[in-house]
């Protein structure tokens, strides 16, 4: 075979390449060199723009490099003694250079070596602000929880950010915002004091999470009309969404590493009144499999159950750990305490199942009403993952088209039984589902012979148009009636219903 001859111009052009100084091809020197001083240490910049090599911060002494962060742009946020025992800290930031996003704060003590106190994921926020919150010992960090950006129909220009303090418990700083009721609630009013959707929902959260649901409501119910109807279409997912505030770092206070892979819920699992977070976690650097676990407090500690459930940990197409088994949402019964429903894709397709969950052991729940809505809940799931999977832009073969479809076929049939039960519309083309999620589910009624399901969905189906796996859909309430036979729990009926109330409604 007669290998293709390289065009003359581009063989120079090679060729010039190759006879290059070697120095011509080493990295660029970045634009700026700086350093300065924290205690005994000595913090070395180089800040290259938004160019290649990534800017990077240096924490040094004698030589020896202790610290290094790398990013976009990076700083040095402050230098100062934050705990109060003689010794400063030093406060580095990332940022990775999006039109918002996203900011990473480390905070070391510059003990010999220095020890690093915190690492804070502050996505939007440039800066983390040192407080005394509570009159006395060491300075609370202040920043901002953005878990609510770009959520419920808003923009990024209409959203606001929840606090989030950390306090230096036990040698280093952890998340712990609950501690202080009265700062978040003064936050919320200066947030709110010029009503727009992001101060409202702030308020809206602040409310729920110090003083409750209830209260929260009846505030809402307060509101001029368009956030009034906003916050009944999206207050039982807002309350969702908060049920693990202020608890992400309760594993690391319980010892797990503070760099941990975690996921979790919070609720009253164990009895009611109580709080506990139950979550599944992974160290770095682990292989194989994650732990869930109930985290309780104790006193002024936090503790760690035994492992109530091991799970596989995959790997994403960048190589990063993904979860295969979560909590999904907390669900409030009758007697004041929560059950969850764990979102469980160890199989390949996406399942749900309900679970009573206690201090030391975690049992499904069968012959339940929840467990029997979280069984139709899951077969509608299982039916929209994969038919929705079909529009996935990937090469495939025949044969490999032809088990899409086979797998289809059988979450269709172990689905439309249900169909039996369903009331509305006539036309519900199973085949068709291509997009159905829950964001909270709520037991409007739990006796022991009635018991009915408010569930808020987003519902949509496929036509000749769809050209993706993100099939669009609709907010729809989700009601699910059942009751208790001989044959024990079963659904009477469900209803889909259309939800009104989002801030720019057509």
């Amino acid at each position: 075979m007669t290998r293709p001859r390289t065009p003359l111009l581009l063989a120079s052009a090679l060729g010039l390449l190759l006879a290059a100084p070697a120095a011509a091809q080493t990295t660029p020197a970045p634009v700026k060199v700086s350093s300065q001083t924290c205690g005994a240490y000595t913090l070395t910049l180089r800040e290259n723009g938004f160019e290649e090599p990534a800017d990077r911060v240096t924490l040094s002494r004698g030589g020896v490099t202790h610290a290094t962060v790398e990013d976009t742009m990076v700083s040095v946020d402050g230098c100062r003694d934050l705990t109060g025992d003689g010794v400063p800290e030093v406060l580095l930031a990332g940022f990775s250079g999006g039109a918002h996003c996203c900011f990473t704060h480390t905070l070391y003590s510059l003990t010999s070596p220095p020890r690093r106190l915190l690492t804070a994921f502050s996505a939007h926020s440039s800066t983390l602000e040192a407080r005394q919150l509570d009159g006395r010992g060491p300075l609370e960090l202040v920043g901002a929880d953005w878990r609510f950006a770009y959520g419920y129909g808003m923009s990024f220009a209409e959203s606001a950010p929840l606090p989030v303090v950390y306090s230096f418990l036990n040698g280093q700083y952890v998340e712990n915002t609950r501690a202080f009721p009265g700062f978040m609630q003064t936050y919320a009013r200066g947030m709110n004091a010029d009503p727009f959707s992001g101060g409202v929902l702030v308020e809206y959260a602040t409310r729920a999470v110090t003083q409750g649901a209830a209260s929260a409501d009846t505030w809402a119910a307060t509101q001029p009309a368009p956030f009034r109807a906003w916050l009944a279409n999206y207050g039982p997912d807002v309350r969702q969404d908060l049920s693990d505030f202020g608890m992400w770092d309760w594993p690391t206070r319980a010892g797990s590493h503070p760099d941990s892979l975690r996921s979790g819920v919070g609720g009253a699992f164990t009895a009611p009144g109580t709080r506990s977070y139950l979550a599944v976690t992974q160290p770095p650097g682990a292989t194989g499999a994650a732990t869930l676990r109930l985290f309780q407090p104790r006193g002024a500690d936090i503790t760690a159950g035994p492992a109530l459930l091991t799970v596989p940990v995959t790997r994403d197409a960048y190589g990063q750990p993904t979860l295969t088994v979560w909590p999904a949402v907390t669900v409030r019964r009758a007697g004041g305490r929560d059950d969850t429903l764990l979102r469980d894709a160890r199989s390949g397709s996406v399942r749900y199942a309900a679970y009573r969950v206690g201090s030391a052991a975690l049992t499904e729940l069968r012959d339940d009403p929840l467990g029997v809505t979280t069984a139709l809940l899951s077969d509608l799931s299982s039916v929209a993952g994969h038919v929705a999977s079909q529009y996935r832009s990937v090469p495939r073969t025949a044969a490999q088209t032809a088990e899409v479809q086979r797998r289809i076929d059988a979450a269709v049939t172990r689905a439309r039984p249900w169909l039996d039960t369903r009331r509305g519309p006539a036309d519900f083309p199973l085949g068709r589902l291509g997009n159905f999620t829950f964001s909270s589910v709520t037991l409007t009624q739990d006796s022991p012979t009635q018991a009915q399901a408010v569930i808020t969905t987003t519902l949509g189906f496929t036509d000749d148009r769809t050209d993706s796996e993100y099939v669009s859909g609709e907010r729809h309430t989700l009601t699910v009636n059942l009751g208790r036979t001989a044959q024990g729990w079963q659904v009477t009926d469900w209803t889909f219903t259309p939800r009104s109330g989002e801030l720019y409604e057509e």
